[in-house]
């Protein structure tokens, strides 16, 4: 069955997938906030999809082959929006947990007042987080 532009559950389903994969997108490219918008419309629309009763079809049109032909669509955009608010919540959380190394790297007015804000965190985190010596 192809896809139907008037049916609005296959087309809530193609949103939740479209908007699930941008969500990613932002999410890796540090735009959280873009990502934690696009991944929660993804959710909704990915469920209210999943959760819709399918369309009766008309008259005088045959029956088609598959009655819920919108399901991979929505369940596509449900995995991908949940991959992007899991890495919209571990940004925020690094965030928080290690938030007086943050302040001290934007507060920081030189480059070794930078390099010494890497104190701040575990050692096994300073390639990851802290800059790197230059």
């Amino acid at each position: 069955m192809r896809w139907d532009p008037t049916d609005p559950v296959q087309r809530r389903a193609r949103y939740a997938l479209l908007s699930g994969m941008w969500a990613v997108f932002f999410a890796l490219f540090s735009w959280p906030y873009v990502s934690l918008l696009l991944g929660s419309l993804a959710l909704y629309w990915g469920i209210s999809a999943l959760r819709a009763k399918p369309r009766t079809p008309a008259p005088d049109k045959p029956a088609p082959a598959s009655g819920r032909p919108q399901t991979t669509a929505a369940v596509g955009g449900l995995v991908t929006a949940s991959l992007a608010l899991v890495l919209v919540a571990s940004t925020f959380t690094v965030q928080f947990v290690y938030r007086d190394y943050f302040t001290c790297v934007n507060d920081a007015l030189t480059h070794e007042a930078k390099q010494s804000c890497q104190t701040l965190l575990p050692q096994q985190l300073r390639g990851v987080l802290g800059a790197e010596n230059e």
